[in-house]
């Protein structure tokens, strides 16, 4: 990402960081400067809300509906994220509901109608029809957009923030029609590897270098009822062929023995290398309706933050599914007249940076179901249930040094504990984006604001933000 008029030290300071990323395949040979320009001033309003993904959009529509003059900022060309453009590739809103008081009657608040509008009111989870719930992400944002009031900029990225001393005032944006530049009183950062934090000058954390990413995909013309059967299939393998698979291949026998048997010849690799830093492999579902949805899962020593990693990944990954389809048409039975359907454009990605916030929630603090006044909702971890959950407080969505900025979703989550989950990073966004409207309302910076008001609102909106004893200890009931 292009900074604006960047001095010589501060050039060198991005230059080391880059290159300590991932594989170093970012190989910096000098600098140069960036001569100055004047940069045209394209909105003035009072929250920039910069990712248009799940996160994203609660934000954008929880600041809008308080009285916020919003805008959100998004690189694609359709809002949702992982949920819209990335295909819900993995995951599922409602992760939480192993948890017996997790959301007894739905998440509430603008989640709540946001996820109810988009299955169209039907009695089922988000998601759970890849294909129409994915368009239905996009759609049904940009009509609650609209009816809001909250600005949509598409296919731009925001390259660098605005800033006045250690305030955020707004961010510089790039599309095709150039640089331009944005005011605004407080950005929220959901990025998802909060890239407008670390372009602050916040101090961020970074995660350690071994995410996982993919991509969604999906593979049309199968030959369901044998295609399912392969997925069923209880056959034993040769100890030989077992002795294979474990060696090269675990996840991939469903495609015995054609796997072993392309992958000998050179024809195709059902795993491959991607360089020196990660593998590349596919988990695919059962087919339904003649479509098995797949997903490719990149896994190795890279950093998400790293553009040159991330493009020799993403060359190599659209040469694999191709192929990957060739390889079923010529080796695994059903697939004969198997087709690539649709590939998603959005790349998955697991880690990466986050802010380091007034506090860092922990997995211990998770597991001991702790307490804060200052909560905004409530995580429930369906794999460990805890009495009463545990308390997300708004001091995480909130970075060290810098005014100006909330962060909400991954760009506020550090790895370990699981709140990137999809009924998490919602219930963040609309505290974020509250929080960003009474922060304008009352005059004050994002971490001076009384959490009380932002406790109060999303009450008054119907957030499930705690069970009613939780409440009742907060005087909120």
């Amino acid at each position: 990402m292009a900074k604006q008029n960047v001095p010589m030290d501060e050039a060198s300071q991005v230059g080391e960081r880059l290159t300590g990323r991932g594989a170093d395949l970012w190989q910096v040979s000098g600098h140069v400067e960036r001569p100055a320009k004047k940069i045209p001033v394209i909105f003035d309003v009072d929250v920039v809300v910069a990712g248009g993904g799940i996160t994203g959009i609660i934000a954008a529509l929880a600041a809008g509906r308080y009285g916020a003059k919003t805008l959100v900022v998004e690189p694609f060309n359709s809002l949702g994220g992982n949920m819209g453009p990335g295909m819900f590739a993995g995951g599922s809103l409602h992760l939480a509901l192993g948890h017996p008081e997790a959301f007894p009657n739905g998440l509430g608040g603008i989640p709540e109608e946001y996820n109810q509008r988009v299955v169209d009111y039907e009695d089922r989870l988000v998601g759970s029809d890849y294909f129409r719930d994915s368009r239905s992400a996009s759609y049904v944002a940009l009509k609650m957009m609209a009816e809001t009031g909250v600005e949509v900029l598409l296919s731009t990225m925001v390259v660098d923030v605005l800033k006045e001393g250690n305030k955020v005032r707004g961010v510089f944006v790039e599309n095709k029609s150039g640089t331009a530049a944005i005011r605004s009183k407080v950005v929220i950062d959901c990025t998802g590897t909060a890239d407008v934090a670390d372009r602050s000058g916040a101090a961020v954390i970074e995660q350690p270098q071994n995410p996982s990413m993919g991509q969604f995909f999906a593979v049309a013309g199968c030959s369901s009822d044998r295609c399912t059967q392969a997925f069923e299939a209880k056959s034993e393998l040769s100890e030989d062929d077992q002795a294979w698979l474990d060696l090269h291949a675990p996840d991939a026998r469903i495609f015995m023995p054609g796997a072993r048997k392309a992958w000998e010849s050179e024809e195709f690799k059902i795993v491959q290398q991607v360089k020196n830093f990660a593998t590349l492999e596919v988990s695919p579902k059962p087919p339904k309706d003649g479509i098995m949805p797949c997903r490719t899962r990149v896994n190795g020593r890279y950093h998400p933050g790293d553009g040159l990693a991330l493009s020799t990944i993403q060359q190599q990954m659209e040469v694999f599914i191709y192929e990957f389809v060739t390889f079923l048409n010529r080796h695994v039975p059903g697939f004969e007249d198997a087709y690539l359907f649709v590939v998603s454009p959005y790349f998955q990605a697991r880690g990466g940076k986050s802010i380091d916030s007034l506090y860092v929630i922990s997995l211990e603090d998770v597991r001991r179901g702790a307490r804060w006044d200052d909560l905004i909702y409530t995580y429930y971890d369906g794999g460990h249930p805890v009495e009463g959950g545990c308390d997300i407080p708004y001091r995480m969505l909130v970075p060290k040094r810098i005014d100006g900025l909330l962060a909400a979703g991954r760009s506020a989550i550090r790895r370990g504990p699981q709140l990137r989950q999809r009924y998490s990073v919602q219930l963040m966004g609309e505290a974020a984006g509250i929080a960003a409207a009474i922060a304008v309302k009352s005059g004050v910076e994002p971490r001076d604001v009384d959490v009380k008001q932002v406790q109060e609102a999303m009450l008054n909106l119907g957030a499930d933000i705690a069970p009613p004893n939780r409440l009742k200890e907060l005087g909120l009931n």
